[in-house]
């Protein structure tokens, strides 16, 4: 896990222009249009970035916001069943954490309180269909047709934990510090700067970014253990 880590770090810091770049456009985006959901503004752009990431793990590849053709002996490019894939790994357990914040929650509950529930179930929800089914995705980026959902299942308590002591770790410590942050700011009045502000959550995206760096370095790991030890590892970086 430490080496996962290690790779991780390198690899943020070695993307982190582009990275910024790519977290202002988004922000920026965000910040003029103001829609009335980000996620389903930003969705198409993060999967692609985390198409990316699995590049890098898989091929050895450097993100880069110009790249035209894929590194030697990688396969194409192609993202739709990668995208696919992705949203079905969100929305299936949202969908299912909405369901049972309905069923607990007594009757007449105000939304925010049943919103509330439903992330406080998600998480989990979440974290545990990463585990179980997350590899597909890494097959998805290679082109495997030899995969099954069985070997992913097969590693799932495996990859869980790597899961959480990686990106749901650092994810955790990341909130808490950007919530004491965010006080010390607004406490020095920095609240009304507009500049000031898209900077920040500027910031906060591309700090976010390394938490799906870390869970791609744990599901490609996970994908080069499913593999067959006569084909060897695959991860360059």
């Amino acid at each position: 896990m430490l080496d996962i880590y290690r790779k991780s770090w390198r690899y943020f810091f070695a993307s982190l222009p582009a990275l910024v770049l790519f977290a202002a456009v988004i922000e920026t985006c965000i910040w003029y249009l103001q829609p009335k959901s980000e996620s389903s503004v930003t969705f198409i752009a993060l999967a692609i970035l985390a198409y990316f990431f699995h590049r890098h793990f898989l091929f050895g590849e450097a993100f880069s916001l110009t790249r035209q053709k894929p590194d030697a002996g990688a396969p194409p490019m192609k993202f739709g069943w990668f995208i696919l894939l992705s949203g079905a790994l969100i929305l299936v357990p949202f969908g299912l954490a909405l369901i049972l914040a309905l069923q607990i929650m007594p009757g007449g509950s105000p939304a925010p309180r049943i919103i509330g529930a439903m992330l406080l179930l998600a998480m989990p929800l979440y974290l545990i269909a990463l585990s179980f089914f997350g590899t597909t995705l890494p097959a998805l980026v290679v082109r495997d047709g030899s995969y099954r959902v069985s070997q992913g299942l097969r590693s799932g308590f495996q990859t869980l934990w790597r899961l959480l002591i990686g990106p749901a770790l650092f994810g955790a410590v990341l909130i808490a510090l950007l919530y004491k942050v965010g006080a010390v700011l607004d406490n020095a009045g920095m609240q009304g700067d507009s500049a000031a502000t898209l900077a920040w959550f500027i910031l906060i995206r591309t700090l976010g970014f390394f938490t799906t760096i870390l869970a791609v370095a744990v599901l490609c790991e996970m994908y080069r253990r499913t593999l067959p030890a006569a084909l060897g590892p695959i991860v360059k970086s």
